[in-house]
């Protein structure tokens, strides 16, 4: 049986402006991963961490384009930490699961 949810169509404007942004992030040596980023009944918002001295980004996939937009630019408008221990989250929020 097929799903009968509908995807929704991005405006190509904001897609558009997400695609800069990732290049733009991948520039400054981030990697973004979009993920559902959900642990122990917590819905995640994300953040940066270093892994072997690369910066990666975790999203949560399930945000609306402008929230990943307004997201990654913060991370790409600031600069970027120096002090993150390896393998440790910064900036990592939680919030109850609904």
């Amino acid at each position: 049986m097929k799903s009968t949810k509908r995807k929704k169509t991005v405006p190509l404007e904001l897609q558009n402006r997400l695609t800069e942004l990732e290049t733009r992030a991948a520039q400054k040596g981030i990697c973004i991963h979009y993920d559902l980023l959900e642990a122990g009944g917590l819905k995640l918002k994300g953040g940066i961490c270093k892994i072997k001295g690369q910066y990666h980004l975790f999203v949560d996939k399930r945000k609306s384009i402008a929230d990943k937009i307004d997201f990654i630019e913060d991370y790409i408008r600031n600069p970027l930490p120096e002090d993150i221990p390896e393998g440790e989250v910064l900036t990592y929020q939680a919030t109850p699961k609904d």
